[in-house]
């Protein structure tokens, strides 16, 4: 297994830990407004969360409104988290200072992995999670990250509910997320009930603009900070729905939909592509293609050879050191070409 192979946390267990949890200590804690932690942080404290920041280099300052202490063992209050914001090569440290304050839970962000101290933590009785972002496990479960089109993996069948704080005794946590069948997945996915009206089905939302909170919010939005839609061209309910739906159904992390084929073929090749780049095409494909692959995409200094698609040895002899792409339409358009 990779040291960044995904870890099959169950959403219960994810909610379960947003729900107890209402003091984080932040390792890693950054000023500069641009860094995730600082992000991150911001974005837990609305959402109730007291973030407490951990940095010697800046210990003693303030941060968003809270003293910034340079160790765990420095903060004089009940830590219920710790959220890892530094390389796993320290990670093992971190769970010893959170064994020592007695924090229950470790959560290491994401591209952050290290089974060893997460043994060390567990054997103490401390629930760790490992290569995850409480920001966007929040944002997922509470139906945000649907907003954009990103796949959740949830099928909502009431308006989402964002983990909140519970009273009396829980029920313990499944130990796997359910599997969805491709009919249920093609129906529902990506869509939630009206939270107002109750009402099952999407609407079409005919709107280019949305209404932010204050400057702030505004600014979290636009510097992608935080969830949310922004402009009808970039984020839209409705087109969100679709993008998460064919996420869902071909099984990928998100999706983005286009105006049209060739706009979606461009923003795939402008990805992929740097001048000088080349990709193989099947010669059956759909004449605008054709003309935007052999002509249109010269004039970015974009290389297409084409082939036939009859013997796939053709694409293979085809490929140069420069190539970044194969493209192919499985059902020609409009020739019908399989």
């Amino acid at each position: 297994m990779s040291q960044l192979d995904p870890i099959p946390y169950s959403d219960a267990q994810l909610r379960s830990i947003l729900e107890r949890v209402r003091t984080i200590a932040m390792v890693g804690a950054s000023s500069n407004w641009n860094r995730p932690s600082y992000f991150v942080m911001k974005y837990l404290q609305g959402k109730g969360y007291r973030v407490i920041p951990v940095n010697p280099g800046i210990a003693g300052q303030e941060l968003l409104g809270e003293k910034v202490y340079a160790s765990l063992r420095d903060i004089p209050d009940q830590v219920d988290m710790v959220d890892v914001f530094r390389p796993a090569r320290e990670a093992m440290g971190i769970v010893k200072d959170a064994i020592a304050i007695g924090a229950p839970v470790v959560w290491m962000q994401l591209g952050i992995r290290n089974d060893e101290a997460a043994a060390i933590g567990e054997a103490a009785g401390i629930e760790l999670i490992m290569n995850r972002c409480p920001k966007i496990e929040f944002g997922r479960l509470a139906g945000e990250l649907s907003w954009s089109g990103v796949n959740s993996s949830i099928i909502q069948n009431r308006a989402p509910q964002p983990p909140r704080p519970r009273q009396g005794k829980e029920r313990p946590a499944p130990s796997h997320n359910l599997s969805y069948g491709f009919e249920t997945r093609a129906i529902h996915a990506g869509a939630a009930p009206d939270p107002v009206t109750g009402a099952r089905s999407t609407p079409i939302y005919q709107t280019t603009s949305y209404v932010f909170d204050d400057v702030d919010h505004a600014a979290s939005l636009f510097n992608l900070h935080n969830f949310g839609y922004i402009y009808s061209r970039l984020t839209n309910p409705t087109v969100a729905v679709l993008e998460e739906r064919i996420a869902s159904l071909e099984g990928g992390r998100a999706a983005v939909a286009a105006a049209s084929g060739h706009a979606a073929q461009f923003l795939i090749f402008f990805t992929l592509l740097q001048l000088g780049d080349e990709f193989v095409a099947s010669r059956n494909l759909y004449g605008g293609s054709v003309t935007q692959f052999g002509l249109s995409f010269k004039k970015l200094g974009w290389k297409c050879h084409f082939v036939d698609p009859d013997d796939p040895g053709n694409f293979r002899r085809a490929l140069t050191p420069k190539c970044k792409a194969i493209f192919v339409e499985n059902l020609a358009n409009p020739g019908g070409i399989i």
